[in-house]
């Protein structure tokens, strides 16, 4: 029942912004997977200030669901909108807005579905038992990766025995940072020569993040290695 329910939101949902907005999602899909940040920003400026904000959060919304497409694209154009400072607000409050949003749908509709996917990726499941044990910290953690997959960690987390209470606040507080950094890389690619200090600067520390990951996750492998070398094996 809860899945025919899920689905009807769904087609209400995608009904109500089709006959809003007929030509929405085929024009802003069609820019945003060519991955023109500029020619995005215009076409969100052409709807007026007001609809424009709405426009972006929806499309922050569906992106979330797609796990298709990177959020630079989008956050990048929302910095060039409505300017750097409210271009991170507003793409922080649509990443939060769209997280929730699937973890309501991945938790209490499409529970078993999700439980598929995870059976089916050796990755995904170390995540789900990690996540089962930490719960807010693995979440947070995660949250705090620039370039992870959003909707697939939401997804992780909703089927987990992680209270609302704990992802809302690890959501919240983990996606803040990284949504600085997309809005402004996607920002300053699409400026690339009046920011291109700036924007080495933003690429090198995205760098320094995942190199030092590797570095950690290197020596916690060879420290488990040497400890199973080292580890006497018992005499039958």
């Amino acid at each position: 029942m809860g899945k025919i329910i899920g689905w009807f939101v769904v087609a209400a949902m995608a009904a109500g912004v089709y006959l809003w907005q007929p030509e929405f999602f085929q024009h802003a899909y069609g820019i945003i997977e060519t991955g023109d940040i500029a020619a995005l920003a215009e076409y969100l400026r052409s709807f007026g200030t007001a609809t424009a904000v709405l426009v972006t959060l929806a499309l922050f919304v569906v992106m979330t669901f797609t796990i298709v497409f990177p959020f630079m694209i989008l956050s990048g154009a929302a910095g060039i909108v409505f300017g750097l400072y409210w271009g991170i607000l507003l793409s922080w409050l649509g990443e939060v807005l769209g997280a929730v949003v699937m973890f309501v749908f991945a938790r209490y509709f499409f529970r078993d579905i999700v439980a598929g996917w995870i059976s089916k990726s050796p990755y995904l499941k170390q995540v789900d038992a990690y996540s089962a044990k930490n719960g807010f910290k693995a979440l947070l953690a995660a949250r705090l990766l620039p370039l992870a997959p959003s909707g697939i960690i939401t997804a992780v987390a909703a089927i987990s025995a992680m209270s609302v209470r704990d992802f809302f606040l690890a959501t919240v507080i983990g996606k803040l940072p990284p949504v600085v950094i997309k809005v402004l890389l996607g920002h300053d690619l699409a400026f690339a020569g009046e920011n291109m200090g700036r924007l080495i600067a933003v690429i090198l520390l995205v760098v320094a993040v995942y190199g030092a990951l590797w570095w950690r996750k290197r020596r916690q492998r060879k420290a488990e290695q040497e400890k199973d070398i080292t580890v006497p094996r018992r005499i039958e």
